[in-house]
């Protein structure tokens, strides 16, 4: 595993192409950069502690930032602390793969699927 490589290295990041997407009156404390291409992410329930469900899901990779990941699915996800979501990107080339996992902090319905909000509170790391 290396620490120097960083998930906005991967191709499947989009340069942004103008200025910063955060706002002064927003919660937002980190620029986000545009992805593309789909990842497979699992999604953990652990609200039941003895019984936690896990389902695996393809995504469509929207987003990234410092503090989180944006996703779009074909199904809803209840957010909550208890609801967490790792998503393994696939190794492109030389570029390794990554796994990032967090809570689910927004899921809303739009024309192509559901809008998914990761907050990734540590580091992303890289698969080895």
């Amino acid at each position: 595993m290396s620490d120097d490589i960083q998930p906005q290295h991967l191709k499947l990041v989009k340069p942004p192409n103008g200025p910063s997407d955060v706002l002064f009156m927003e919660r937002r404390c980190s620029d986000r950069a545009p992805m593309i291409g789909q990842a497979t992410a699992i999604i953990s329930d652990s609200q039941d502690k003895d019984h936690p469900s896990k389902k695996i899901c393809t995504i469509e990779l929207a987003n990234i930032s410092d503090t989180g990941l944006g996703v779009i699915a074909k199904e809803p996800v209840e957010i909550g602390e208890h609801m967490h979501m790792t998503v393994y990107i696939q190794p492109h080339g030389p570029e390794g793969g990554y796994e990032l996992s967090g809570t689910v902090t927004r899921c809303n319905k739009t024309e192509v699927g559901f809008d998914i909000g990761v907050s990734v509170p540590t580091r992303s790391r890289a698969a080895g």
